[in-house]
Parts: C-alpha cells; structure tokens; sequence
C-alpha cells in the first residue's frame, strides 16, 4: 500500500483526508492504480459522505490527466475475478448462485439475479464408505413401513415405523465419513453446492418404482446428519387414506374461491392431506392449478386439470415472489406449501379475495389457533380489517395430528372448522376463543372438534388411551388416572 493511500485511510476526520487527498493529485503518475482506486472509494462515499462530492472533482481531474488508467483498473478487477474461477473440462451448464439460489450460467461471475459476485466452486469428491448404499437404506425403510429415515453420526441408521424410533441394530454404526458419503449418493450437483455453502439443504427426489424421497441434509456437532421422509410414489386420495369426514372435504374441493388452511405439526401428514384434494380437483374439475412447494412432495400426473408445480430455490426464489407471479398466470387454485411469513400470508389473503381458490399450510393444532395467528402476522393497525377478510374468505380449516393405531400404522385425527354465518361473525369480532364451543355444537354442518375426534378413535378402539390423553386438547376429558385428574386440578387452581 503506498504512503498517502495508507495515511488517508488511517485520517481520522474528513478535513486531514481532503488535504492528504489534495497533495496525493499532483504526485500521481501513470501507473499509480492503488491511489486511483482509493480516489474511486472517495467519490463513491466510502470515505465518508461529506468528502463524495470532492473525490469526484479529484477522479474527474486524474481521468483527464491519466485516461488509460480507468481501463487498467477494470482489467486489473477482471483478471482478479477470473482468478476465483477453478477451471474444470466438465462443467455443467448451470448452477445455483450462493446468495439467492437462483439458476445461473455455470461459469458467470456476477448473479443477474442479485448483482452479487459469485464464485465458481467446484464439487467437493467424497468416497462412498459405508457398506449399504443411501438406495438400499431408502428401499429397506419403505419396505418396513417406516415413515421416516435418520442417518447420523455415532447411530446405526434409525427409521421411525409406526411412530417409533427403531434402531437397525443389522447396519453398522454411521461416521462422519459414511453420512457424507451416503447424502452425496443422492444429491443433486446444485444441492451438493448449497450444502458446501450453506451446511443445509432440501431436496426431493424418486427413487424410479420404489417411493419419493423428500430429504434434508445438515452439518450437526458431530458431522452430517440426514433425514429423510418417505412419500407415496403416487398420490393417495381420500379413499385410500380413509377420510372419515369425506364429504366434507369433497364440499371444500368444489368451491370456486376462498382460502382453505390445512394445520398441524411438523410431520402429521399436512402434504398428504393437501394433495389428496388437489388429486380429487384434478380428476373432478378442469382447472389451472399452480402449487408452490419446498420442496416438491408429490407430482401430480395430468388429469381433467392443468397443473404447474413450482419449487423454492429451483424454479422460483420466494414463495412471495411465486405468489405474484402466478397472479398474472390465468389460474384457478393456488397451493402455498407454507403460509411462513406476513408478504405471502397478505398474498394468499388477497388470491383468495379476488376470486381464486387458495390451499395454504401453518403449524397450529386447532382452528380458533390458526385464525389468530394468520391475524397476528399483521401489525395492529391492520388488523381489523383483515379479520372482515378472513371472515369473508375463509372457507374451511383442517388440522390434524397422527396418532399411532393399535396394532400398527397411524391414523389422522382432524379438527374441521367450515365457514359459516356464526363463524364469519366470531372472526369479524375478535372472539376466536369461542370458535371451538362453537365447532362442538356445529357437527351437523359436518365440523367436529379434535377431542370429539379423539374421542371417536377410543371408542372404536383404534388408539389407546395413553395417546388419546396424550393428543387430547381439553385432556380433563381424556384423563384415566387419579394423578392425572389431581395434576389438572391443581393446574386449575393456579
């Protein structure tokens, strides 16, 4: 770094700069680039505003005095950034940029997407170590039952069978070595390169006759770690998961406009649910349906409609963005996978308002929850009016939770809520507290409450009453104890 270069830099005001600057002009010569680009920082502001308009007089003068020297600056920058490229004979065409995961061209160095200057990173080689491949492990599972798939370091591979962990004690013990080897099996170059950049990533894939896999890869303490989710290879419909309340979800199907809202946690079968009505859709009416997904879980074949299913980070950048532009794609129903955040909430309110059937996830567990968390998104002051929306547009909520069945598999117990005069009125009022009485005594409009679901399942002897007490909302209902029944009354009292 050269004398005045150095000394500006360290100047502690702007007054010591502009002079320093001022005796740096009449020593510069052709080839003193470091102190052009320091003039280049000044009138960009870097040194500080009030010096912004000064370096620009003093860049104007050295342009003048030294006109190749803005050239040698850009070719200098450019061989800098051509130096950042690791060449590879086998490049593909495309990849993803680091910073806003959109697809650019493999070799670019500045995303057209963000305007961020990207590096070409070539794929980490990883040596397949263990013994079983990620394939066989993903077709053991299936074959199993299992639902889901850990792999992680210091375990034997783990597969979740009827809601149990089970240890397969037949495999041997996973090292780091052998989990990133096995997520390499299976991911995708452009997912390989988020993973080396982020130290996560999402993906769904097939596995060609067996099942879909919707995988998520992440650098944990002890190394990497996947879980995997096993989905049908085909879409089941409501026949095959044995709604109970079919009719009431047949109705859904048919509405014309509207939001519906399918709830639940993590890993109680919302997708499932979600995509046995968008199959019954595609086979009873002829619509455009756009569905907006992180990932892809299930691939709708073409039927009566047309369907476009997008993917965050593959085909689309934000489920926002997605949402605006599927408005200006002529469709009927939209599905947002998630409902995650205020601008695509406001999005899917506003589809919904204009005409469009909108389906959306978010993980609460009952109806009169749900409403107050769509309405909590949105800062007070817009509040009330998005209770008059929500009133008028929201057609029905599902939430369901799995429940492990006597004898093995699971079952979904659901709470439906369908719009109605009374519900529209309690949203409208702010009395969402009041919507599940109100459920409970609407079972002949086809709703039912998640205890009376519960309740039901007892009854018929499908789940035990451990885990009806266990899933149960008002579990004073469900307690089949005496320690349990003292425990909540003492939780009254307080």
């Amino acid at each position: 770094m050269s004398e005045y270069v150095q000394k500006v830099r360290q100047a502690p005001n702007a007054k010591e700069k502009g002079e320093l600057l001022q005796k740096m002009l009449p020593t510069m010569k052709a080839d003193s680039l470091e102190e052009y680009s320091l003039l280049v920082a000044c009138a960009n502001g870097e040194l500080g505003a009030e010096l912004k308009g000064f370096g620009t007089k003093c860049l104007d003068y050295a342009d003048k005095k030294f006109p190749q020297m803005k050239k040698q600056i850009v070719e200098a920058k450019q061989a800098k950034l051509d130096q950042l490229v690791k060449p590879k004979t086998d490049n593909p065409e495309s990849r993803l940029c680091q910073f806003c995961l959109m697809k650019i061209p493999y070799e670019a160095l500045k995303c057209y997407h963000c305007a961020e200057f990207v590096t070409v990173e070539i794929i980490e080689e990883v040596k397949n170590t263990y013994p079983v491949s990620a394939v066989d492990i993903f077709s053991k599972a299936k074959q199993l039952g299992a639902a889901d798939i850990h792999l992680s370091v210091g375990y034997h591979p783990i597969f979740r069978i009827s809601g149990d962990m089970r240890h397969m004690m037949d495999m041997p013990i996973l090292k780091d070595t052998d989990t990133l080897s096995l997520a390499y099996q299976v991911l995708s170059d452009d997912s390989k390169r988020i993973f080396q950049s982020n130290k996560e990533v999402d993906q769904a894939f097939d596995i060609p006759g067996i099942c879909r896999i919707r995988l998520n890869v992440a650098q944990e303490r002890l190394g990497t770690a996947l879980v995997a989710r096993i989905l049908p290879s085909t879409v089941l419909s409501m026949d095959d998961l044995k709604f109970s309340s079919k009719d009431v979800f047949i109705k859904l199907c048919m509405e014309v406009n509207g939001l519906i809202v399918v709830t639940g946690p993590t890993g109680s079968g919302k997708s499932t649910t979600l995509a046995a009505m968008i199959d019954y859709i595609n086979t009873y009416r002829s619509e455009h349906i756009i569905t907006v997904e992180d990932p892809i879980e299930f691939v709708h074949a073409p039927k009566k409609s047309k369907i476009m299913q997008r993917e965050l980070r593959t085909n689309t950048k934000s489920f926002k963005n997605a949402l605006k532009s599927a408005l200006r794609q002529d469709p009927d129903i939209m599905l947002v996978g998630e409902m995650r955040d205020l601008e695509t909430t406001e999005l899917g309110l506003e589809a919904a308002e204009t005409g469009h059937l909108v389906f959306g996830t978010l993980h609460t567990n009952s109806a009169a929850k749900t409403v107050d968390r769509i309405i909590n998104m949105f800062p007070a002051e817009d509040q009330a009016k998005v209770r008059t929306t929500l009133s008028e547009n929201l057609k029905g909520i599902i939430a369901q939770q799995l429940i492990r069945k006597v004898g093995g598999g699971r079952v979904a117990a659901q709470e439906i809520m369908l719009r109605s005069l009374a519900i529209a009125a309690l949203i409208r009022d702010g009395k969402t507290y009041q919507i599940n009485e109100y459920i409970s005594t609407a079972k002949h409009m086809g709703m039912q409450t998640m205890d009376d679901t519960i309740k039901r399942f007892l009854e018929q002897g499908l789940i035990t009453k451990e885990d009806a007490y266990r899933y149960a909302i008002n579990k004073a209902e469900f307690a089949y104890s005496d320690d349990q029944k003292k425990l909540l009354k003492d939780d009254k009292k307080k």
